[in-house]
């Protein structure tokens, strides 16, 4: 009965305002995104609060009528193990103000190993390319760091290129037999000058050469999300271009650190590496293991 009651006060046009029903998902695993929406028969906004992070959300009308939808994209680190709770404090459009909050259980993933053998300046820089390690950890870090308020993502994303797989995400990586950071993306296959096509709408904000990505894209999303493509041979963006779904972005290469021809691709939700490959079906998988 207390179901349909608030059922009801979310479908009446006209009725008195409810407070916002929030959907999420009580389990995700390790280096999953998931969704977090709220409802209501009224216009609202609210802030987010996850992991230390604040994500300004704003509802829009949805495809029911009469109803208010806001949706925001969260992200569980590979190595989370505690519970960490969403926090929803909202305004709606009386200027009356709610919180709510309710947790996320992180379910752990056991990750592959990955043994590679690259160039040995990759896993011993030299000294005079630790300079410019540095820079590009700063800038890529900004770029993460930043939240835009305004969403410009939809699920599914376009897979930005349709080779297979050949490194999956979070791989912990042995390179010339030294272990190294886990894998913060998955490495699909392609030739030399294959076309990449952006998984969404966007704006490019960073497009450079890096030490160990390459000629690297990063494309924001809004709300903290950030799509990155690493190792091109040719850049078609620059910084600050704003970019379709399915838009040519750069085409398939080998710089930085590879062991041959493949795209990295990655995808940051507020700085937290996630598993891009679940959003490229239809149905958002939040609980599984490595690709």
């Amino acid at each position: 009965y207390v179901a349909a009651a608030l059922a009801l006060a979310l479908v009446l046009p006209g009725s008195a305002p409810a407070v916002p029903s929030w959907d999420v998902p009580e389990k995700v695993s390790q280096g999953h995104a998931f969704i977090a929406s709220g409802k209501d028969n009224a216009p609202f906004s609210a802030d987010v609060e996850w992991r230390g992070k604040k994500i300004p959300v704003k509802a829009l009308p949805a495809k029911e009528v009469g109803i208010w939808e806001a949706r925001v994209m969260l992200g569980v680190p590979l190595d989370e193990i505690k519970k960490q709770p969403v926090t929803f404090h909202v305004t709606d459009h009386e200027g009356k103000k709610n919180s709510s909050t309710q947790t996320v259980t992180p379910v752990k993933v056991k990750w592959i190993e990955q043994q590679l053998s690259v160039e040995p300046k990759f896993v011993t820089p030299p000294k005079d390319a630790l300079a410019q390690i540095e820079k590009d950890r700063a800038r890529s870090g900004a770029v993460l760091a930043a939240i835009s308020p305004a969403p410009t993502w939809k699920l599914p994303f376009l897979r930005p290129v349709k080779g297979t797989v050949s490194n999956s995400f979070a791989g912990r990586r042995v390179f010339n037999g030294q272990p190294r950071s886990p894998h913060t993306g998955t490495d699909l296959r392609g030739p030399t000058g294959t076309p990449i096509l952006a998984v969404a709408d966007g704006v490019v904000v960073l497009a450079e050469a890096q030490y160990y990505s390459g000629n690297a894209v990063f494309i924001d999303h809004g709300q903290g999300v950030v799509s990155m493509y690493g190792h091109l041979s040719a850049f078609a963006v620059k910084k600050g271009d704003k970019v379709k779904r399915g838009q040519l972005i750069g085409k398939v290469g080998a710089t930085g650190r590879v062991t041959g021809p493949h795209l990295h691709s990655s995808l940051f939700v507020q700085g937290v590496a996630v598993d891009i490959m679940p959003l490229f079906e239809s149905k958002l998988e939040v609980v599984g293991g490595p690709t």
